[in-house]
């Protein structure tokens, strides 16, 4: 009786409604009214026979002379920053730019004074010591990897301006993530500011960056902190939400509120506050290529200047890239799971042990860092050993160089069956999909793009969700963007439908077989730890059609976040539910549509949400490669020291972003709302 009582309290009521009062058929009827709005009135022909757009955005409803003022209060703020008696807030922006040129400056150098042995020692021993044998030896294979490939100095200029980026994002998101894990009040005010920090793509915020703190490490480290803040913010405030009620009413009613944390939270969320410095590495990891766009030198700088003159040398940077960033997950995972207390019990001896294995530790540093001085290391790894009467070539850079090259020419070779087979499936994409979409948000009435979009949100989410999305595209339409944003909105949606269908249909394969999911989890790791410009790159050569290596590197992005989010819910599905399920002779596959995905909606909702933003991300900065849309805006506003146009494009991204993270969000609280 038990049993079925939990199987019955676990199972959501189903209200049944006719099927063409369902969300879909009522998309499915806006759609159409716009499809019929765009016939009708879509495209003309003027006087001179060319086709014109009807009802574009009327210029009277266009904030036209916006640039203008941007730029000149761009020029504003480069007088007042160049005057000797300055203001005391462009004082303050120069004295952080110092501080953190200075401080960027600092580590390189000291991580090259440690010489390339030392920094070796010093590392494999620490993780050593803290994260255990294996963790070590990824970090050996990280450190000899560096070195083989040639990239040693570049690497360790990207592991500086790492270091300054993740301790001053962990200094600011920790002590705010403690704030609004205590209080609810806090946290509700917090949370749209994080939102729209996670939404905006990175690429939309360099222009105002740039202008205030300059090209240079300064505007590549606070690039980085706007990315990496959130997950250190969220994550610490869930692992002090994460403390059981009754220890934390225990230990109030025996000691003082700062005790409570200092005692209690913070040592029983320890473990949560290390998976937040865990991914805040790993967010500002991914900022490398992006950082190396503003000053930020190291290994983006390499991916970048090589996009377009040695795209061989930009992917072995970008492989070095997901070597690091692996080798840093691998480390911080494994020293968050020795030093959790509900898994180390420690006693005194053991508690003494630990200090001498530290003890330990930093002597045999010392002892290696001094050896290698005396040995006279050199600062950086060498590209040649022996000397000028026997050099030996010390790297197998030029090697791996070579081998990239043959594959890159092989598979930009119209005649081999490699581009034979990507060319039909970039011409698929770009006339099946993608024109036909972006003529129809572009060409299509204003009015009527405005009201369909917004109904479908309605539909979709609700009331709010719909109000918020008819601000956006506002916002897009005053800003005078309203064509270009379309065309990115096109991109975007046919992206994320691409990544969505993949990473469902391999999420739901990999929660119904151990052995799918263990085979796409290297890859999954792989997908995800490469930065994004570097994922364009290949595709550049696969597909020569400039708009669709954007479209296909946005769905490399976006879909293993989609599969793993689905591969979870659908695992987490209550036990109960399957079995009663089964026990009613249901076939596997019946348990699977008709259970296991409807209870696991709210993952995969949350899946093509993340597709969404991810999508977006990597969409816009496949202009750099003539994508086009807001992306190409935003990358001539750099180019050109265009700063109205670069910040009215990032304007609209950010507009772009909320509209569709607050539809697909708003559709999971409708879920929850409902199961409740």
């Amino acid at each position: 009786m038990s049993t079925l009582a939990e199987t019955v309290a676990i199972v959501p009521a189903v209200s049944h409604t006719p099927w063409w009062r369902g969300k879909i058929v009522r998309v499915a009827a806006i759609v159409g009214l716009m499809v019929v709005a765009y016939q009708l009135w879509g495209v003309t022909v003027d006087e001179n026979g060319q086709e014109v757009v009807r009802f574009p955005w009327p210029n009277e409803l266009a904030w036209n002379s916006l640039s203008g003022h941007l730029d000149s209060f761009q020029v504003w703020v480069l007088t007042e920053r160049g005057k000797e008696d300055q203001s005391v807030v462009f004082t303050a922006f120069e004295a952080f730019s110092s501080t953190i040129d200075h401080l960027v400056e600092w580590f390189n150098r000291l991580l090259l004074w440690l010489t390339w042995v030392g920094t070796i020692v010093a590392g494999v021993l620490l993780v050593l010591r803290f994260g255990g044998l294996r963790a070590a030896l990824v970090t050996l294979f990280a450190f000899a990897s560096f070195a083989l490939m040639g990239l040693w100095e570049e690497s360790v200029q990207t592991l500086a301006l790492m270091i300054v980026a993740v301790a001053l994002s962990l200094l600011v998101g920790i002590p705010i993530g403690i704030a609004a894990g205590r209080s609810d009040r806090f946290n509700r005010a917090l949370t749209p500011v994080l939102d729209a920090m996670q939404i905006v793509p990175t690429f939309a915020y360099l222009m105002p960056v740039v202008i205030l703190f300059s090209i240079g490490p300064a505007a590549a480290v606070v690039s980085t902190m706007v990315y990496a803040i959130p997950p250190a913010i969220r994550i610490t405030a869930l692992g002090i939400r994460g403390v059981a009620v009754n220890t934390v009413e225990a230990a109030t009613s025996l000691g003082s509120r700062s005790q409570l944390l200092r005692k209690v939270q913070l040592p029983l969320a320890r473990r949560m506050l290390l998976l937040g410095v865990n991914q805040t590495i790993l967010f500002a990891l991914s900022m490398v290529v992006i950082a190396g766009l503003i000053g930020g030198g190291g290994l983006g700088a390499v991916v970048t200047s090589g996009l377009y003159s040695n795209p061989a040398l930009a992917l072995l940077a970008g492989l070095v890239i997901v070597v690091m960033a692996m080798a840093l997950d691998r480390s911080t995972e494994a020293i968050a799971n020795r030093t959790d207390p509900a898994r180390a019990h420690l006693d005194e001896a053991r508690r003494r042990r630990l200090r001498l294995q530290t003890v330990g530790v930093a002597v045999a540093t010392a002892a290696g860092v001094l050896g290698a001085k005396l040995a006279g290391a050199a600062a950086a790894y060498p590209d040649e050993f022996g000397g000028e009467a026997n050099p030996r070539t010390a790297t197998i850079e030029e090697w791996l160089l070579a081998k990239i090259q043959i594959v890159l020419d092989y598979v930009q070779d119209p005649t081999t069956w490699v581009f034979a087979i990507t060319e039909r499936v970039g011409i698929l994409i770009l006339q099946q999909l993608l024109l036909p979409l972006q003529a129809f948000l572009v060409e299509g009435p204003w009015y009527m793009t405005v009201a369909g979009l917004t109904a479908i949100a309605f539909v979709v989410s609700g009331l709010r969700p719909a109000l918020t999305t008819l601000a956006m595209l506002a916002t897009i339409g005053v800003t005078g963007v309203w064509a270009i944003a379309m065309d990115t909105l096109s991109q975007v949606l046919v992206a994320t439908s691409i990544a969505a269908v993949i990473g469902v249909s391999l999420g739901v394969w990999a929660a119904e077989s151990d052995r799918v999911s263990k085979a796409l989890r290297p890859v999954n790791d792989l997908l995800q730890t490469l930065p994004q410009l570097v994922y364009i790159i290949p595709f550049i050569y696969l597909m020569p059609i400039s708009i669709v290596p954007g479209i296909v590197a946005a769905v490399l992005y976006a879909f293993p976040v989609t599969l793993r989010l689905v591969e979870r819910g659908v695992r987490d599905v209550a036990p109960a539910s399957v079995e009663a399920a089964s026990a009613f002779g249901a076939s596997r596959r019946q348990v699977l549509t008709k259970v296991k995905l409807p209870l696991a909606g709210d993952a995969v909702m949350l899946g093509v949400n993340q597709a969404i933003i991810m999508v977006l991300a990597v969409v816009v900065i496949g202009g750099l490669v003539g994508s086009g849309g807001l992306g190409y805006e935003v990358a001539q506003g750099l180019v050109r020291g265009q700063f109205g146009q670069g910040v009215i494009a990032s304007a609209a991204i950010l507009a772009l972003g909320i509209a569709l993270d607050r539809v697909t969000q708003g559709t999971r609280r409708a879920r929850k709302e409902g199961i409740a």
